[in-house]
């Protein structure tokens, strides 16, 4: 008899655990599959991400995106897309999100990884040697475009004697004052290290489209007055240059032509 109950007990089981399996699976048919497309792009730029790696992890399979960021893939409704990419975090997307879009082509935002890299000083280990025989000058941390164009530090009282065209130029010229006004926004040599990976010269130079003396020109209003945080974002930053492109157009329409 007891024999007899603890079949019965098992067998209950057995069942039981059955039925709780089956109501968690999912079965998948080939027939189910769906052609799934959209395009990978830049949560902050909106340009393409080329050669993202676009991966079903059911069947531990995947694409990648082409040169436009576009892809292409077999998937069925119920899986979830893994995507990944060099200097992106990862990001999970369901199949339904994507193929029941009715906008045309799904775009896939990624967020950048943005890691500061703590500064590294490189040291010789033997003696230094002048071969030529020329004094060696001391390195200067302040940006080239920032730099003055007549003394590497404020001038003393004695300088006006010295050099006196020097002197006034230096502090009634208006490209020096824009240069001492962009120096004493930047709080430390670290600060300007830290904003310079998102703002420096190429970065305006691609944003206006200006070049040569027209770019320098236009460098040297931005670091006047761009009033960036040094944790300032790429959309912070494009944002700021543009408007300060604005105020420099404006600015040099209403300059008057100088006499001939």
């Amino acid at each position: 008899m007891a024999i007899k109950m603890i079949r019965t007990t098992a067998l209950i089981v057995l069942l039981s655990v059955g039925f709780q399996i089956s109501a968690y699976c999912q079965l998948f048919f080939p027939e189910d599959m769906v052609n799934v497309k959209g395009q990978v792009i830049d949560e902050n730029t909106k340009e393409a991400i080329s050669y993202v790696q676009v991966l079903n992890m059911r069947i531990r399979g995947g694409t990648m995106t082409d040169a436009a960021g576009k892809f292409s893939i077999q998937a069925d409704p119920m899986d979830t897309l893994t995507f990944k990419s060099l200097n992106y975090k990862d990001k999970r997307v369901p199949v339904n999100s994507i193929f029941n879009t009715e906008n045309g082509l799904t775009k896939i935002t990624l967020s950048p990884v943005r890691i500061l890299l703590n500064q590294v000083e490189v040291e010789a280990t033997g003696p230094k040697v002048n071969m030529n025989g020329i004094p060696v000058g001391k390195s200067v941390s302040t940006p080239v475009e920032l730099r003055s164009d007549y003394f590497a530090s404020k001038p003393k009282p004695l300088m006006v004697i010295a050099k006196p065209l020097s002197f006034l130029s230096y502090y009634l010229s208006k490209d020096e004052k824009e240069k001492r006004a962009a120096l004493s926004a930047i709080h430390s040599e670290k600060d300007w290290q830290i904003l310079s990976l998102v703002y420096n010269k190429d970065v305006i130079q691609k944003i206006s489209g200006f070049q040569g003396d027209a770019l320098e020109d236009f460098m040297l209003y931005c670091n006047a007055f761009n009033g960036l945080p040094i944790n300032a974002s790429t959309y912070e930053v494009e944002k700021r240059i543009r408007e300060l492109m604005v105020e420099y157009i404006d600015k040099k329409s209403k300059e008057k032509p100088p006499k001939l």
